[in-house]
């Protein structure tokens, strides 16, 4: 028995107590026209065993996929809409009320049985179409690291490709299940290839006055920070570059760092750069370097992100 309508008979049996529910024969039964996906529903309301019909074949995918579909729906003038939406809070498809049949319908006991179907070949073509949405996107990125001259990713580019792709991915694998195509798949292949590789960059660093005593402090801080976005290698060609400039300031009683920071890409454009000023009320020079770090890690975060 197909787990989600287990699941149905058994809350169904629970809310009956102890009365005994006769089921229609084709209730339980297989179907064997692969080319649609079949759910079952029952309720003493006729549009909520259409719902839990609907709610089975959703379920079907989302076990198919080990991932979660969800079904919500809208009662409008005792029309039922529903749409699908995927656990990562993408539209999946709005399943059109054209798209889906009702074959059996069936009144026992003043209990609704409802089996719905819906062809798979509809569903394949949505999710190609949302494939298809988001190859526009991709395309304008792939074009921008190609004008950036460079061999690898930026941070942000690498950002940008897989949000879209956790999107097409999971189109993919759901079409997969479905036992379709995937629109574009050679392109999905690439892309998916470019994001196994990490942004790769070359450091600079230039100190006002000279390198003192805490030069080799902050800068094993700041390529720890700049680590977590990039690759950091020695110098070479088209790689992106990142230089940073900083002073270092001291009094009787408290210790300030000013800094600059811009990384370019292998055409000499900026594409990232911050002021950062800190200043401790103490001579302690690594309480001063953990305020630096905290707030270059968040303009650079919040530039990866925007």
């Amino acid at each position: 028995m197909h787990y989600s309508r287990a699941l149905i008979l058994f809350g169904f049996f629970i809310v009956s107590c102890s009365s005994v529910v006769q089921y229609p024969s084709w209730y339980l039964s297989t179907n064997e026209d692969s080319s649609y996906l079949y759910g079952v529903g029952s309720s003493n309301n006729l549009q909520d065993a259409k719902f839990e019909a609907l709610n089975d074949i959703a379920s079907q995918i989302s076990l198919s996929l080990e991932s979660d579909i969800n079904i919500s729906k809208e009662q409008k003038n005792e029309n039922l809409s529903s749409s699908m939406s995927s656990n990562i809070g993408i539209n999946v498809s709005d399943i059109e009320l054209d798209s889906l049949e009702y074959p059996l319908v069936e009144e026992v006991d003043d209990v609704f049985f409802v089996q719905a179907r819906i062809k798979k070949d509809i569903i394949i073509s949505k999710l190609n179409s949302n494939i298809n949405f988001y190859t526009t996107d991709i395309n304008n990125i792939l074009n921008s690291i190609k004008s950036s001259m460079c061999r690898t990713l930026s941070p942000k580019h690498k950002r940008s490709l897989s949000l879209f792709m956790s999107k097409i991915n999971s189109y993919s694998k759901q079409i997969k299940s479905l036992g379709g195509v995937v629109s574009n798949q050679a392109l999905i292949d690439s892309v998916n290839e470019v994001l196994q590789n990490q942004p790769t960059a070359y450091y600079a660093s230039f100190v006002q006055g000279g390198k003192g005593d805490d030069y080799s402090l902050i800068e094993t801080s700041l390529l720890n920070e700049y680590n977590k976005f990039f690759n950091i290698q020695s110098k070479d060609s088209n790689i992106y570059y990142i230089e940073n400039r900083y002073n270092i300031t001291r009094t009787i009683n408290s210790i300030g760092i000013t800094f600059y920071s811009s990384i370019k890409d292998c055409s000499n454009n900026v594409i990232f750069n911050t002021s950062i000023e800190v200043s401790q009320d103490s001579r302690d020079i690594n309480l001063a370097i953990d305020r630096l770090k905290a707030q270059l890690y968040k303009k650079m975060y919040s530039w990866i992100e925007s």
